[in-house]
């Protein structure tokens, strides 16, 4: 009877200490889940997002919404188990800048029928293409000789204070630290998404 009362005492307490330690992974799993969905959500306006994944999600992060990347891995013979973390910037670029070149020569040449060979150059902040208008033999053509694009993106992560409501007053002040970042790229629209693997 005092063996049976000993068994008991210690699959309550086993049992107790299961539930506590399920309790306490569970909440900290919906800790990271949040901040991930939080990440997501704010990287239209911050253009920066920061991901926490265990090491299948990340397997399905590559499968699904990165399989370019994730060819690429098996061409290379990487393990998915081995990434540490993953960083990916996207750089979308539109040249709206108005640039004309003259080209009254080329059209002389054409109407007297006469080769002749003109180089230009189209230069702004971010993009430089260079190469020249030929005209032989009744062809015209444009060559392009070299083609260059220079961009700096700086990606700076820091903290503030979150927003808070206060008699209907919004404020930041005693507001709890969160997580942060600000892209800064001298052209274009740059997104960066960063995933790190969950350490246990």
């Amino acid at each position: 009877m005092q063996n049976l009362r000993i068994i008991t005492i210690i699959v309550f307490l086993c049992g107790g200490v299961w539930i506590l330690k399920d309790w306490q992974f569970q909440k900290s799993e919906n800790i990271r889940q949040t901040e991930n969905a939080s990440q997501l959500r704010k990287s239209d306006s911050l253009r920066f997002a920061s991901q926490n994944l265990t090491a299948s999600e990340i397997k399905e992060y590559l499968k699904y919404s990165n399989p370019t990347l994730a060819s690429k891995l098996k061409a290379d013979k990487i393990n998915y188990n081995r990434i540490e973390s993953i960083i990916t910037q996207k750089l979308k670029y539109k040249d709206t800048v108005k640039s004309i070149i003259d080209v009254t020569s080329i059209v002389s040449a054409i109407k007297n029928k006469m080769p002749l060979k003109t180089p230009f150059l189209d230069t702004t902040k971010c993009q430089t293409n260079k190469g020249f208008i030929e005209y032989k033999n009744d062809s015209l053509k444009v060559i392009f000789t070299e083609k260059t694009f220079n961009n700096k993106t700086d990606a700076v992560a820091y903290w503030e204070r979150r927003q808070w409501s206060f008699l209907g007053i919004k404020t930041r002040f005693l507001g709890k630290k969160q997580f942060t970042a600000k892209m800064y790229s001298d052209c274009g629209d740059p997104t960066v998404m960063k995933i790190e693997k969950l350490k246990k």
